[in-house]
């Protein structure tokens, strides 16, 4: 089992207008992460590329979810099954659900397979 060294992460609030998100995606494939929510709620945003629109806005093709929320205490393993839609690999995203107070939380990867 692979697993990475767990990484600290703070966003900021969402009227910052900055610094409130992070790119999270990843190569195509599957991989398993371990979330730790310190304080805050943060979203996991997944999108497939739409060719038309030529934006990130369709529901994954994997069938993942689109959007997960996490709370304040809440721990979960979360496994991303990424691909490549219209040439264009998956767009997974963690912002901050809270327009007015910072998320804090931590990510290990536990798992990673093609």
């Amino acid at each position: 089992m692979e697993r990475t060294s767990e990484k600290q992460v703070t966003l900021h609030p969402v009227l910052a207008l900055h610094g409130y998100a992070m790119d999270f995606s990843q190569a195509p494939g599957k991989a398993t992460y371990r979330f730790r929510v310190q304080s805050g709620e943060i979203e996991i945003h997944h999108h497939s590329y739409d060719g038309i629109s030529g934006l990130w806005s369709l529901p994954p093709e994997s069938g993942d979810a689109e959007v997960k929320v996490l709370h304040s205490g809440d721990e979960a393993e979360i496994t991303f099954d990424s691909r490549v839609h219209d040439t264009e690999p998956d767009y997974i995203e963690i912002a901050n659900h809270h327009y007015g107070k910072p998320a804090v939380f931590s990510y290990s990867r536990v798992k990673a397979s093609a």
